[in-house]
């Protein structure tokens, strides 16, 4: 029999957030924030609105932190999700907008999902000012592929980060 772990968290319990590691794919960049307050960089994420689908959070987030606007990133990639019912064709379905990750933590009894998204964006661009909330103070860096494992404060945001260059740099139908 296999072993299940069954938690259960009421709303006053929990939070959702979502993020999205960007890629500009043309230029092999990532987009980052560099918290000024802590030195700290990391990946854009934060709560969802009430109403809000997670896609929509994690898109909505990043151009709040950044003043940059990003698109989901279609890629090819394995997961758990099932195929539509009203699908025809689902062996042609080979690039989602799925979420690549989640992340849990507990900080304080209250548990904090958070969704990772593929996003791509154009470092060219430049930042929309005024996009950010009160407390955020965030720079916003494109750093090369190269870069990121070394730029990035925290271990989760690094292996997004690469999970996504991963994905965005594979040829379809490998």
């Amino acid at each position: 029999m296999a072993s299940t772990n069954k938690q259960l968290h009421f709303s006053d319990a929990f939070a959702i957030s979502c993020g999205t590691a960007t890629i500009d794919v043309d230029r092999s960049k990532v987009l980052l924030i560099h918290w000024r307050k802590t030195g700290e960089y990391f990946l854009p994420k934060g709560r969802k609105d009430i109403g809000e689908s997670l896609d929509q959070t994690a898109l909505r987030e990043t151009y709040e932190e950044t003043g940059i606007p990003v698109q989901l990133l279609p890629v090819e990639m394995k997961t758990l999700a099932t195929v539509p019912a009203n699908s025809t064709r689902p062996d042609e379905t080979k690039l989602f907008t799925e979420p690549i990750a989640v992340a849990q933590r507990v900080t304080e009894g209250k548990l904090k999902l958070i969704f990772w998204y593929v996003a791509q964006g154009d470092s060219t661009k430049v930042r929309v000012e005024g996009t950010q909330q009160e407390n955020e103070e965030f720079d916003t860096v494109w750093v090369t592929f190269d870069r990121v494992a070394s730029t990035l404060s925290f271990d989760d945001d690094r292996q997004i980060a690469n999970k996504a260059i991963q994905l965005a740099q594979r040829p379809q139908g490998q």
